[in-house]
């Protein structure tokens, strides 16, 4: 049941992050991050107000979860929206989910997880995606060009998601309940908000006043709030080096809706695929074997 959770979560973050190159056509990088996060919060506290009681929060496991908020969805997000807005979604979906590079070693250090020789094997072959993706000089954006230097703002946000995955799992052992987990990792994510505006404020109009971009951005941060909850989910009841890895899928999800609904703005070549199939293999292998 933990992969399908993972699976699940794995589709509406893909699923976001297309809807997220649409957004950054009528939105600047830091808006699409500020409106998401508004909307994933708000929708989360509608629910949580209902559904949890305060006394859940008061435990020590939701400083783990505050933790990965401010590492996950808050940092990882802003290099990921960057990411994107700089070489596209193919190419950022794929090297972000560098994550459980990350993810794995962490939870062999902290959680004690085992580590066998299938993920060893597997952790190569994404290791081996990352770098056919990281060669590719003609894919991604069709409207402008990119530098390879823009490649380090999705694998550190593949770095930030993968170790919060580690502290939700933490949080999870003392606290387990998902809904507790997303609500606390959201109010971790939305207190930088305020820095972020502070900082951004004299360089562009901070909120966006386009319609477009609060509806796509609003759905945005529905679905992120959603796939939230389904990887809290998996984590509860798996591992993280089998949840982790799982959740990578969603760059098999990114490619087939970039080439059913971005074909006008991006273009998937070769290396791109074959970075891919590398990952989603990394990804079988993790799961099947662990």
């Amino acid at each position: 049941m933990s992969a399908f959770y993972a699976i699940a979560s794995a589709f509406l973050y893909a699923l976001a992050n297309v809807i997220t190159r649409f957004g950054l056509r009528y939105a600047s990088t830091s808006s699409g991050v500020l409106m998401s996060l508004l909307f994933c919060f708000g929708s989360v506290l509608i629910y949580c107000f209902f559904a949890t009681s305060l006394d859940q929060y008061l435990n020590r496991g939701v400083f783990f979860f505050l933790a990965a908020g401010i590492i996950g969805p808050f940092f990882g997000r802003l290099l990921l929206y960057i990411g994107i807005e700089r070489v596209g979604t193919a190419i950022a979906s794929t090297l972000y989910e560098d994550k459980p590079l990350f993810a794995v070693v962490a939870a062999v250090i902290f959680l004690s997880e085992p580590l066998s020789l299938p993920i060893f094997l597997g952790l190569a072959l994404m290791m081996a995606g990352t770098a056919i993706v990281s060669l590719e000089k003609s894919g991604g954006q069709i409207e402008r060009k990119w530098s390879k230097k823009d490649l380090i703002f999705p694998l550190i946000a593949g770095a930030c998601y993968g170790v919060s995955h580690v502290l939700r799992k933490l949080g999870l052992n003392i606290t387990p309940s998902p809904l507790v987990g997303v609500m606390a990792q959201n109010i971790g994510a939305i207190t930088f908000v305020p820095i972020l505006a502070l900082t951004r404020m004299n360089q562009e109009n901070i909120l966006s006043n386009n319609k477009r971009a609060w509806l796509l951005f609003g759905l945005v941060g529905i679905l992120q709030a959603l796939a939230q909850w389904c990887l809290f989910r998996a984590l509860e009841i798996g591992k993280v080096v089998v949840v982790s890895p799982l959740s990578s899928l969603s760059t098999f999800f990114v490619h087939i809706l970039t080439a059913l609904f971005l074909h006008g703005l991006e273009k998937v070549t070769w290396k791109i695929v074959l970075g891919a199939v590398l990952v989603v293999s990394a990804t079988l292998i993790l799961t099947l074997k662990t």
